[in-house]
């Protein structure tokens, strides 16, 4: 097998990986909750599983680039990009972060020529999405996250091009992962609303079928996280069309 071949049954393996440290990370949300687990041992075990579970995401996520593109997807469905791209700038926050000292998600706060760079790099991503340029926008997240392993912000804009990718290209696995993601996204910082109101609008918009119940729950938890201003009438328009086919 070449060197950039994909190794098939490691990527299987890999999911497998991605699914068992999921629900680890369920089981021990419940354990602690429960008082199961005391708060030194639920921040310890959190931290491996997270840590894990999102270099296996991005593991994930280069094998999956290394696939053959699927088939070329009629022309009416590749024109509904523009309009989740619509979807991803009206999702940043961006007013919010440009705020005069504001610290972002998962953005380290001792300063430092590694946070700057981390910085700039969040700020070109920004950019690049409110530009269209995706491909520039997983590169510039991707240095983030070679600096800073759990930024929330990419974790959260990685996974979420995921989800966009699988949506243009009808590949399901692919939103199912994007998804997934977000919810590691929203584990390694639960005060950061963007991923969940983004998993939210992926459940009941982009899943086939939609997981209705799924995409209620978020986007309640959404709402309540204080999203930006601009994320709000995605989540309530989503939860409108849920409520139109019910």
């Amino acid at each position: 097998m070449s060197r950039n071949a994909v190794d098939l049954d490691h990527l299987a393996e890999l999911e497998e990986e991605r699914r068992f440290l999921l629900a680890s990370i369920r089981d021990l949300e419940r354990e602690h909750e429960a008082g199961d687990v005391d708060d030194a041992d639920y921040q310890t075990l959190r931290d491996g599983y997270v840590a894990r579970a999102a270099a296996v995401l991005r593991e994930i996520e280069d094998g999956r680039n290394r696939l053959p593109p699927p088939p070329a997807r009629p022309w009416w469905r590749r024109a509904i990009v523009p309009a989740a791209t619509v979807v991803v700038a009206a999702g940043l926050g961006v007013f919010v972060a440009q705020s005069a000292g504001q610290r972002l998600p998962g953005q380290t706060i001792t300063g430092g020529q590694a946070a700057n760079e981390v910085a700039t790099l969040l700020a070109q991503a920004r950019q690049e999405l409110n530009a269209g340029d995706l491909p520039a926008a997983v590169e510039s997240y991707r240095g983030v996250h070679d600096l800073e392993p759990e930024n929330a912000e990419a974790l959260t804009y990685s996974a979420w091009l995921v989800v966009l990718s699988g949506w243009q290209s009808g590949d399901q696995s692919a939103v199912e992962q994007g998804i997934e993601a977000l919810d590691v996204a929203s584990a390694v910082d639960p005060t950061y609303a963007d991923p969940i109101c983004l998993g939210a609008v992926a459940r009941g918009g982009m899943l086939e079928p939609a997981d209705t119940e799924g995409a209620r729950v978020a986007a309640q938890a959404c709402l309540d996280a204080g999203p930006p201003r601009d994320m709000v009438p995605i989540v309530e328009e989503m939860l409108a069309g849920l409520d139109a086919s019910a």
